[in-house]
C-alpha cells in the first residue's frame, strides 16, 4: 500500500507499499555495509504490519513490542495535514510535548511509552535492533542521546525515513548518535 505524503498513519495497521522487495534489498545491502551481525543482536518490532513483515524480512528471530508502536493521532488518523484545521495544528506545534490530538495521544505520552520500553530492555549489555516507527525511531534517540524529545522532533523529524537505520553507540553509560537516519 502506498500513503500518499502529508498524512497522519501513526497507529493505523497499514500494509507495506509496493516496492517493499525492492525496500527489504536496500536495507540489506545498508546492514551489510555497516556490518550488522544480527546472530549477536536481540531484536524488537512494533506490532504493526509493516514492521513485523519487514522484521521476517531481515531477522530469523524477533520479539513485538507494543510500546514501539507510532504516536497515538487519534481522529487525525488517515487524514492529510490539509484536513486538520489550521488551529489545532498551530495549537500543536505551539505546545509539541502537550498538546492532546483528539481521542490521541500527547507526545509527552508518546515518550514515556518509549521511555519505558528503553528502560527495560536497554539495561543489559546486549547490542539491540529495533525495527520501529520514525516517531518511535526519535523518541529512542531522544531518551538515550540525552536530547530534548520536541527539539529533536521540531529539526529532524523527516530524517528518518523508511528503511533508513540509526545507530547509537553505548561509551560508559551515554549513547553517542553514529548515525541518523541513514
Amino acid at each position: 500500500m502506498n500513503i500518499e505524503p502529508d498524512i497522519f498513519y501513526g497507529q493505523s495497521d497499514i500494509d507495506v507499499s509496493k516496492n517493499f522487495k525492492n525496500e527489504v534489498s536496500l536495507i540489506k545491502k545498508k546492514m551489510n555495509e555497516l556490518e550488522i551481525d544480527d546472530s549477536k543482536l536481540l531484536v524488537f518490532s512494533s506490532p504493526l504490519r509493516r514492521c513485523v513483515k519487514l522484521s521476517e524480512q531481515l531477522f530469523n528471530k524477533f520479539k513485538t513490542d507494543e510500546r514501539l508502536k507510532e504516536l497515538n493521532f487519534g481522529d487525525w488518523e488517515n487524514k492529510k495535514i490539509s484536513q486538520i484545521t489550521q488551529e489545532e495544528i498551530e495549537k500543536w506545534k505551539k505546545d509539541i510535548m502537550n498538546f492532546q490530538i483528539p481521542n490521541g495521544e500527547t507526545n509527552r505520552m508518546f515518550f514515556e511509552r518509549l521511555k519505558s520500553f528503553c528502560d527495560e530492555i536497554f539495561r543489559s549489555d546486549n547490542d539491540f535492533f529495533i525495527v520501529a516507527h520514525a516517531g518511535s525511531i526519535n523518541c529512542i534517540i531522544s531518551y538515550l542521546a540525552n536530547i530534548a524529545f520536541d527539539k529533536l522532533v521540531l529539526e529532524n523529524w523527516k530524517k528518518i525515513g523508511y528503511g533508513s537505520i540509526s545507530l547509537l553507540i553505548k561509551n560508559n553509560n551515554q549513547y553517542d548518535i553514529e548515525l541518523f537516519g541513514k
